[in-house]
């Protein structure tokens, strides 16, 4: 119930903001119309989902720099005759098959210039969700899995449910349960 009223929350300060007018009126409408939309739309991780906000400011400060970093990348790209390009597709085996993780993975991979996920393999509890990832300036297809699986590590920390909160336990025998 918490989370539901959190987003119609949410959804009364947008509804505000469209306004651009703090009144009675619009508060009133937002909350009737925000109250309509979760009730039309419920959250699909309701219950299960846990935001941490100082591990999702961390998540969005990586990201942010991520993308500045591959803005400058493709403008120097543009502004010298040279031409370094050499792309390719990377196959990247996510270790969270949580919904709302992958879309905030996917997310930060699109955001950054030079780097777009083109397919979307989504893993079962048996298969890892596999996310194909094609790279403008591919030097390394360790270090993109790295910064994809780097990514991950910071969303999970930042949104995930209780299952992926939990770190996989090992046996003696090294397997993970």
């Amino acid at each position: 119930m918490r989370p539901r009223i959190v987003l119609v929350g949410w959804l009364v300060v947008a509804w505000v903001a469209l306004w651009r007018d703090v009144s009675i009126a619009n508060t009133v409408s937002g909350v009737l119309v925000g109250s309509i939309v979760v009730w039309w739309f419920p959250p699909a991780a309701e219950g299960g989902l846990h935001i941490r906000p100082l591990a999702l400011l961390r998540f969005i400060g990586s990201s942010a720099i991520s993308i500045l970093r591959a803005n400058l990348v493709v403008a120097w790209e543009v502004l010298t005759p040279s031409n370094r390009i050499n792309e390719g597709v990377v196959a990247v085996e996510l270790a969270s098959n949580n919904p709302v993780v992958i879309t905030h993975v996917t997310h930060a991979i699109i955001l950054a210039p030079g780097t777009m996920v083109i397919d979307i393999d989504k893993g079962s509890d048996d298969r890892p969700t596999v996310l194909f990832i094609h790279v403008l300036h591919l030097r390394s297809v360790e270090e993109v899995r790295e910064d994809v699986l780097q990514l991950e590590t910071l969303a999970l920390a930042a949104v995930s449910g209780r299952a992926d909160a939990e770190p996989p336990t090992t046996t003696d025998e090294g397997e993970a349960r």
